[in-house]
């Protein structure tokens, strides 16, 4: 892995798995990462097994996030360099967050949007200070293919785990690209890591994801694999100014139609624009144009 001279970079999800991996893999390359759980128990001891930095924030609902972002805020006095949105889950059963958001789509999408928007002074700061360009990295799926457009995010009249999954990602994408056109990269880029099927802790609460992660581990790739995309996109120099790509195997590919769909995009970004306005978050929470 090429080594990098970002200062401080946050990983979100990294008590295990992709996360950890991720988080691993930038210490390793002389990072200071700021290590996320959700709980401060398993924060502080994550962060001690991979000599980080601990935080701590359940991100199911956008005043969690909040604390987390003041968090960073406070321990990254140099800015922010580098932001791994990597926190997921699937809810078995249908759940809402205080906004009235399916949980899923809170966790995968609107807390990274809400983590991404609130931090984009921090990154921005961190640009300055490094002369080089900040970086988000949201963490996709190949599954983005099976997702559909949705109007509501609630899902009033039928739930699924899978479709939800699926779904969350399509909107993480494509809010990834519409972010992209709507940021300088030559300040900050924004692009997407898919980590391909990776046996994680994913289906340990039940549901769709339960036979991927039991009998049919094997199948799977390690987490130290499927990490190597976000870590290229985080710490590449030859990467400083790529944005609005989707990569993987550390390679850009080309994502579905729909994700690509530059009106569903700045719908998405609309979409979540208005749920984070009404948050606290905003008036704009995704200022700045592409230069």
């Amino acid at each position: 892995m090429a080594t990098s001279s970002a200062t401080t970079a946050l990983v979100t999800g990294a008590s295990g798995g992709l996360g950890k991996a991720t988080v691993h893999a930038l210490a390793r390359a002389g990072v200071r990462v700021l290590v996320h759980a959700r709980t401060e128990e398993r924060a502080v001891a994550a962060a001690r097994e991979l000599h980080g930095v601990p935080v701590w924030a359940d991100l199911g609902s956008v005043a969690g996030v909040r604390g987390l972002a003041e968090q960073v805020t406070a321990v990254a006095e140099g800015g922010l360099h580098v932001l791994v949105n990597n926190a997921g889950g699937a809810a078995a059963r249908r759940d809402l967050s205080p906004e009235g958001v399916e949980r899923t789509i809170a966790v995968h999408h609107v807390a990274s949007a809400a983590l991404t928007a609130l931090l984009l002074p921090m990154l921005r700061r961190g640009a300055i200070a490094s002369a080089r360009p900040a970086r988000v990295v949201n963490v996709s799926s190949t599954v983005e293919r099976l997702g559909r457009r949705l109007t509501d995010w609630s899902y009033p009249e039928r739930f699924s785990q899978w479709h939800a999954y699926c779904d969350a990602k399509l909107l993480n994408l494509a809010f990834t690209y519409a972010l992209a056109h709507r940021l300088d990269h030559r300040e900050i880029t924004v692009n997407a890591a898919n980590p391909g099927n990776v046996a994680t802790g994913f289906g340990r609460n039940g549901g769709a994801f339960r036979f991927f992660q039991g009998s049919a581990r094997f199948l799977l790739s390690s987490p130290e694999r499927g990490a190597s995309t976000a870590v290229r996109l985080a710490s590449d120099p030859t990467l400083d100014t790529a944005t609005g790509g989707y990569y993987t195997k550390g390679r850009p590919v080309l994502s579905s139609a729909a994700s690509r769909d530059p009106a569903y995009g700045e719908q998405v970004l609309a979409m979540t624009a208005r749920l984070l306005a009404r948050s606290g978050v905003g008036p704009d929470p995704f200022a700045g144009r592409a230069g």
